[in-house]
């Protein structure tokens, strides 16, 4: 695996790949309640963002510079049949990714996007602000779990990280238009009211119907229910029919 691209647990002899992408500030271990749940049923793919958790690679505060070097790492990881799952930040780069790969005439089995707005929605500008309002910020929106809040020091040493994920998707402008062909699924928390306000808005950017799915909890209910959100996924591709091999990059 790459520096970007890491993988937990055993499970490469799996047929199917779950390949998840972390949320502003997250990283790889972000992952590991989901992947403990999963367990090992998949062949579990992971980012590692730059500057994030081992990767020593340079913070990338860009959102299509960051896509592109996910997209040449993951070329030689899509070897089987593939599912993207992303979180947040991640999610608006799976929708990138997809768009890019089926642009490719590689085509995930399926995209899960979790607890992100639309393309097209305007993000709030944060990043000005010094590093206790900026917190508060990110804080206030649910983005950080509660159990990390009461570690101030903890979060400052974080504070780069957040400020490089917050950077790419304020910048990000969404000029690619093209539709995507996968199937999509949708994850909300009930609670998160902005995610959940502008969910139906996704409808426009795909061929068919995403299909929508709503957790207890805000933002990040990834981590307050992890069971739920696995066997969601679990779900999703065990009910989903494997798509015809020459749809993904091993067989191109």
């Amino acid at each position: 695996m790459s520096r970007l691209i890491q993988q937990l647990g055993w499970s490469s002899t799996q047929n199917m790949s779950l390949i998840c992408f972390p949320f502003a500030g997250g990283y790889s271990a972000s992952f590991r309640p989901l992947q403990t749940c999963l367990q090992d049923r998949y062949h579990f793919l992971v980012a590692e963002p730059p500057g994030h958790g081992t990767n020593l690679m340079p913070l990338v505060d860009d959102m299509e510079t960051l896509v592109e070097l996910y997209l040449t790492a993951l070329r030689p990881a899509l070897v089987k049949p593939f599912v993207l799952f992303g979180h947040s930040m991640g999610g608006l780069v799976i929708y990138r990714l997809a768009q890019k790969l089926e642009r490719q005439g590689i085509f995930p089995q399926a995209l899960i996007i979790s607890a992100v707005q639309p393309p097209h929605i305007h993000r709030n500008v944060v990043t000005h602000l010094d590093d206790s309002a900026f917190l508060d910020h990110v804080i206030g929106i649910g983005g950080i779990p509660p159990e990390l809040v009461q570690y101030k020091e903890l979060l400052d040493y974080f504070v780069p990280a957040f400020r490089a994920d917050f950077k790419a998707l304020e910048t990000f402008k969404h000029t690619d238009h093209s539709l995507i062909h996968s199937p999509v699924h949708i994850f909300n928390g009930s609670e998160d009211e902005k995610c959940m306000a502008d969910a139906p808005g996704w409808r426009q950017w795909f061929y068919s119907e995403p299909t929508f799915h709503v957790f207890q909890g805000g933002h990040m209910f990834l981590l307050s229910q992890t069971d739920a959100v696995a066997a969601s996924i679990q779900s999703i591709i065990e009910t989903q029919p494997v798509r015809d091999e020459h749809l993904y990059a091993g067989s191109v």
